[in-house]
């Protein structure tokens, strides 16, 4: 795991929100390493799973952090229910607390207009979220990737064992731009405590693009075989493996990249991104001298 480097610690905090934070999906990827990075600052940490009572846990907090969704949901989920459902039953519960600023983890190219599911109902959250009435940040991030035994759901199946295969859906040519999980934790921090920082729609990703296949190859060991899934027959399987959807064969075969400068975001919200070649480089340093 990163020092808490990212973010520019010397900045003015003393108006930060000291109050309670609320984390819906606090148990995921990125909600995980939110709590890590909040444990040092003085805010109580609610985590809330989907058993947990949310109108209780949000009344008197000051933020609200949504990470809840996905990208694969497994029967008897949705996407309909995962990522809108989850969207609604938040602002429900906010609606008459305490809270002043509520954050959304989105994804690039969320539309409600699209006809992909996932990105169509991401789209729709995020018009239930802009529509609330209390301060709040969406941030359409790109793939989000950790260190490498924490690689993160969205490269689980990308990484493998010295001289294995990895197989790669799509002619492996698509662009991304994958944002580490310490980094997008620091954004997500700074947005949701710092009254100062900018409101609205912001898309948040790495600052280094690669195609896929180039960057299966920096976070595996040498000597990795890649293979690929043309897309026409992953779109086929889609509909026949259960662990596949035609929505994610859609948004992995696609590219993941951001149309702004995501340094610049990334600025706006005090954080200096960090490369995939530096974060790998520097968790290969820190599991050598363990």
């Amino acid at each position: 795991m990163h020092e808490f480097t990212g973010m520019t610690m010397d900045r003015e905090t003393r108006n930060w929100l000291a109050g309670p934070v609320a984390i819906t999906g606090a148990d995921g990827h990125v909600g995980r390493a939110l709590r890590r990075r909040l444990a040092g600052l003085p805010n109580p940490v609610r985590p809330l799973g989907r058993s947990d009572n949310w109108s209780a846990a949000i009344r008197d907090a000051n933020a609200v952090v949504h990470l809840a969704g996905t990208l694969q949901p497994r029967r008897p989920d949705t996407y309909e229910a995962a990522n809108v459902g989850t969207v609604q039953r938040c602002l429900e519960a906010i609606a008459g607390s305490t809270v002043r600023r509520l954050i959304l983890l989105s994804y690039i190219g969320a539309d409600s207009a699209s006809d992909n599911a996932y990105l169509h109902t991401k789209g729709r959250a995020e018009q239930l979220v802009g529509n609330a009435e209390v301060a709040s940040v969406t941030l359409r991030s790109t793939f989000v990737y950790g260190d490498t035994d924490d690689i993160g759901p969205s490269f689980a199946t990308y990484r493998t064992r010295p001289g294995g295969t990895v197989w790669v859906l799509g002619d492996g040519q698509q662009r991304v731009a994958p944002i580490h999980v310490d980094d997008l934790t620091d954004v997500i921090i700074a947005a949701t405590l710092d009254p100062a920082t900018p409101t609205g729609t912001f898309d948040v990703g790495g600052p280094a693009v690669s195609t896929i296949d180039g960057f299966v190859r920096q976070i595996n060991p040498p000597g990795v075989t890649v293979r690929h899934v043309p897309a026409p027959a992953a779109r086929l399987l889609a509909h026949v493996v259960p662990q596949l959807t035609p929505a994610l064969v859609g948004v992995l075969t696609a590219d993941s990249v951001t149309d702004t400068d995501p340094d610049d975001v990334a600025g706006r919200f005090g954080v200096t991104l960090h490369d995939v070649a530096a974060t790998v480089a520097e968790h290969v340093r820190q599991r050598r001298q363990m």
